[in-house]
């Protein structure tokens, strides 16, 4: 066992970077502490844990690294230096069992050549019973002549922008765990599937468009009408996504399932578009460009 306090935190420090992970709230490090401490030839109680962290932040071996809101308390977390964390991990350790989506997502598969300055990340509601209103044309005008909803749940870290969503419950559907960063996040198709039902958090429906182009020889459409259906949406956002395939090049005999789902109403591919353009085979309304 180290008998001393700087044997002590280098042992943890070692400790740390073999365990890899970045970021912990300081329940998370304590915890950490003390069911490893033993393993890495420490006593877990031996020198308290709040003189633990605060040598540990005096040896450089954490940082205190506090994520900024204006409409909310600022959050802190501990960073461990020599892992080099980003803002995606602060992002995804807002809430536990969130995961990267949107814009974060669509970086992390490459779909996008821009180094973005807001993150986003999903911390989904609990289950919910499904709406027992019928859909009308009336109220899917009504619905998207209105700016989309926005997160107010925002914060900073440095430059960037962490935004934190409360999406609808899907049981984490179509999440997995990205090889690069060890985070977790929504599949391509999932990924596909969110930034055309809110176009605005992955930068608008011109990246989408973009997106879905650089996607479209790397996707399996299959899964995304699997995972359209089980996310049970009210609106009928398969216009949305076989217009965008359509315009990235999809094959008919691929955009035929999309078709087959039925086209009943004119759809919108996003809110509050000025000077609309209606696409008759799909029967959605865009931007002039898309």
């Amino acid at each position: 066992m180290k008998t001393n306090i700087q044997e002590h935190v280098i042992a943890i420090g070692e400790g740390l970077l073999a365990e890899g992970t970045s970021v912990y709230t300081r329940q998370q490090l304590f915890h950490k502490i003390k069911s490893n401490g033993r393993a890495w030839g420490i006593n877990p109680n031996g020198f308290g844990l709040r003189k633990t962290e605060d040598a540990l932040v005096e040896q450089g071996i954490l940082e205190r690294v506090v994520l900024r809101s204006e409409g909310y308390r600022d959050v802190e977390r501990l960073a461990v230096a020599g892992l080099n964390p980003t803002t995606l991990h602060y992002a995804i350790s807002l809430r536990s069992d969130s995961y990267l989506c949107h814009l974060s997502a669509v970086y992390l598969h490459g779909l996008t050549d821009q180094l973005p300055r807001t993150f986003y990340v999903n911390k989904e509601q609990s289950p919910k019973p499904p709406s027992n209103g019928n859909l009308s044309q009336s109220a899917i005008d009504r619905a998207f002549s209105r700016p989309q909803r926005k997160s107010k749940y925002e914060f900073r870290v440095g430059n960037d922008k962490v935004i934190l969503l409360s999406g609808k419950n899907t049981g984490r559907l179509g999440v997995e765990t990205d090889t690069q960063t060890n985070l977790d996040v929504t599949n391509i198709e999932r990924t596909l599937i969110d930034i055309a039902v809110r176009p605005r958090y992955a930068g608008g429906v011109f990246q989408v468009s973009k997106a879905y182009q650089t996607a479209v020889n790397e996707i399996d459409t299959g899964e995304i009408l699997r995972l359209l259906s089980l996310m049970n949406y009210k609106y009928p956002y398969h216009q949305s996504i076989g217009f965008y395939l359509w315009r990235a090049g999809l094959s008919e005999s691929e955009l035929e399932p999309f078709l087959s789902l039925g086209m009943s109403f004119d759809f919108y591919l996003d809110y509050s578009i000025a000077h609309p353009i209606h696409n008759k085979l799909w029967r959605v309304y865009h931007p002039q460009g898309v």
